[in-house]
């Protein structure tokens, strides 16, 4: 949310405080009813947007990052175990496959390290049974799979987020828009027959529907300007 629609969300909540507070004078006329509701509707979805837009992301990327260093730790040392298998072996090509270093895992992009890390899981999975002998458990094999799977699901939850928080800002313009529409073209009209009946509240709604920016500087109503 920027300056300028925090400004008209200040309004908007000054100016439904003034309304709740005078119901009783207002609650007879149903176009204003239900002006009403609708307006209280706007500043609810506009307050879930605004909730959406400023979402924290950064503990997903840790989680993520977290996840990336348990699943390649355990990556490294199970390829060390295939590869020591494979040269005593003769098989160079399995060999020269686990040959594997962190540096070179890290510059990956996000979906290629996990394909990486899941080739050195199939390999330790074909040669379960004689990578006993080298150090690893068939246990090690199922764990380096259920890092690999949790590094994946993790990898598309901070661009999701990204992407709702774009959503969130364009929803937010939306709503306001509507929400100041609401305004000048239903509620300030219609708060127009208690100008002589209603005075006071008349005066409190119109103040409450000054804009004030940052600098302190006054938007009134267009229509109380008429």
């Amino acid at each position: 949310m920027n300056q300028v629609q925090e400004n008209k969300m200040s309004m908007a909540y000054a100016a439904v405080q003034v309304l709740d507070e005078n119901k009783t004078i207002w609650d007879g006329v149903p176009a204003m009813v239900q002006a009403h509701d609708e307006f209280k509707a706007n500043i609810t979805a506009t307050e879930q947007a605004v909730s959406k837009q400023i979402a924290d992301i950064t503990g997903h990327a840790k989680d993520k990052t977290a996840a990336e260093d348990n699943m390649i730790a355990k990556t490294l040392s199970v390829a060390g175990s295939v590869m020591a298998f494979a040269t005593v072996n003769g098989d160079n090509g399995l060999a020269e496959a686990m040959n594997i270093t962190p540096s070179e895992l890290r510059r990956y992009r996000d979906s290629v390290v996990a394909q990486r890390c899941m080739g050195v899981h199939d390999a330790a999975t074909l040669n379960a049974a004689a990578l006993v002998s080298y150090g690893v458990a068939a246990g090690d094999i199922v764990d380096l799979k259920a890092r690999i799977d949790k590094y994946l699901s993790l990898i598309a939850q901070p661009r999701n987020k990204i992407t709702a928080r774009k959503g969130a800002t364009a929803e937010i313009g939306a709503l306001i828009r509507d929400t100041m529409k609401l305004l000048n073209y239903r509620i300030d009209r219609l708060m127009q027959q208690f100008a002589f009946s209603h005075k006071e509240f008349h005066k409190q709604y119109f103040n409450a529907r000054i804009i004030i920016d940052q600098h302190g500087q006054k938007d009134a109503p267009a229509e109380k300007a008429a």
